[in-house]
């Protein structure tokens, strides 16, 4: 199961755990060219949580709910976080419902 984590410092990383293996987290620049962000709701954490839900969930589901996830979730992130894969696929089983009724 992938785990996805980063600790405010100077320059942000975000890193993946997946089978016992760390990489960092490639940084998809829509909003924010100087990189991660996130305890706020701007340019910076749209950007980590487009780059988080486009890992996990992919491009198209991301580019639909990557908003949502910032202010429900990456606004909120204080000093650090941690997030895994399944947590971030039971919050979306509801909006996705929600979204193909809606169609």
């Amino acid at each position: 199961m992938k785990t996805y984590f980063g600790k405010q410092s100077e320059n942000i990383d975000i890193f993946v755990k997946e089978n016992g293996k760390i990489r960092k987290l490639t940084h998809i620049v829509r909003h924010s060219p100087t990189g991660f962000q996130f305890g706020y709701g701007g340019s910076g954490p749209a950007d980590t949580a487009l780059s988080i839900l486009t890992d996990c969930i992919g491009r198209d589901v991301a580019n639909a709910f990557y908003q949502k996830f910032k202010f429900e979730f990456v606004a909120g992130w204080k000093d650090s976080f941690e997030i895994t894969a399944k947590e971030i696929r039971d919050w979306l089983k509801p909006e996705l419902s929600e979204r193909n009724c809606n169609e």
